[in-house]
């Protein structure tokens, strides 16, 4: 199997930069019973990582908003390099789209994902704008017990990013042993390759969940070669056509500048009166009952959320500056 991520013997390794990873392994859940799978599957994973020379950040036992802040932290941290996010834990299909569950989630109905579920898609979105210069996204997903919606993985691989991003995700109704999963164990193996085309590592990784029972794959690859490892080295650019001077062009008449759209804050760069501005509005507009106190938790989180769903917009649980121009404008 490692024969397919591994390039031929004679090619040269490409310098291929920083490589950074962030690792998510929720076990011990409040209302849920443990899944001490992920616990390991997340060690043996984040091992693999360092092995292949990435800085992993290894995070157990998430509640909503600190998943939030790890995947935006790892989002800031990717631009340029090759980047890895890995998490294993509860899942819940709703409405097509499914949401990872931290461990202070209670589902007591499947619209409670809407509100204490992160949304898997939002790993995906996080790669596509990070700058990575290769990115890969891996869901290890058990399904809630009990939950009537359907994890939608192949829905979740068709939003993937073509670019420079690769998906991959597995589920199971089952829960796992204590080990690591098959997927987990499928990845590390493959990381020990000194070169990782990221096409011929999901078609391993494919390839290694055929067989398992009662687990569900699905994974979409980059729309071009891509390494996440090494990769061959680049042909030596041909020597510069000598120049010829450009005849002079008549200028041209300026085109009128578009007015600006209406936007407000990003939340970026957000000072501590904007944030209790957005609090305030999402207060005003039923979509918050907490203290207006400029902090961006886990309930403001939510309520954007709720607002995002309201409007028809992804629910990252972070905002944009145009809805929070919209926001701030009365949520029309």
């Amino acid at each position: 199997m490692l024969c397919a991520v591994t390039s031929a013997a004679n090619a040269a390794p490409a310098a291929d930069g920083r490589r950074v990873a962030l690792v998510i392994g929720n076990a011990t859940y409040t209302a849920l019973p443990a899944l001490p799978a992920c616990t390991a599957s997340a060690n043996v994973v984040a091992a693999a990582l360092r092995r292949a020379g990435f800085e992993v950040s290894e995070r157990l036992d998430l509640t909503n908003g600190e998943m939030g802040a790890a995947i935006a932290d790892w989002d800031a941290s990717s631009s340029g390099a090759s980047a890895v996010v890995y998490v294993c834990g509860y899942a819940v299909g709703y409405d097509n789209r499914d949401f990872l569950l931290p461990v202070s989630a209670r589902i007591e109905r499947d619209t409670d994902a809407l509100t204490q579920g992160v949304l898997a898609k939002s790993l995906l979105d996080a790669a596509g704008r990070s700058g990575a210069r290769a990115a890969l996204v891996l869901v290890d997903a058990v399904a809630k017990p009990a939950s009537t919606g359907r994890l939608a993985l192949d829905t979740l691989a068709g939003n993937a990013p073509t670019a420079s991003v690769g998906f991959a995700a597995a589920s199971t109704t089952t829960t796992p042993p204590q080990g690591a999963t098959p997927l987990a164990t499928a990845f590390s193996t493959a990381l020990a390759a000194p070169q990782i085309d990221m096409g011929k590592l999901l078609d391993t990784l494919r390839q290694h969940l055929a067989g398992t029972t009662g687990t569900q794959f699905a994974a979409r690859a980059p729309s071009s070669p891509v390494w996440l490892i090494g990769g061959p080295a680049p042909a030596p650019a041909p020597p510069p056509p000598v120049a010829t001077p450009p005849a002079p062009a008549a200028p041209a008449a300026a085109a009128p500048t578009p007015p600006p759209p209406t936007a407000g804050p990003d939340e970026a760069h957000m000072t501590d009166a904007d944030r209790r501005r957005i609090q305030d509005a999402l207060l005003r507009l039923g979509y918050y009952d907490g203290r207006v106190d400029g902090i961006f938790g886990p309930d403001t989180r939510a309520a954007i959320r709720r607002f995002q769903h309201e409007i028809g917009a992804e629910m990252s649980g972070h905002i944009t500056p145009e809805q929070s121009g919209r926001l701030l404008a009365g949520g029309s």
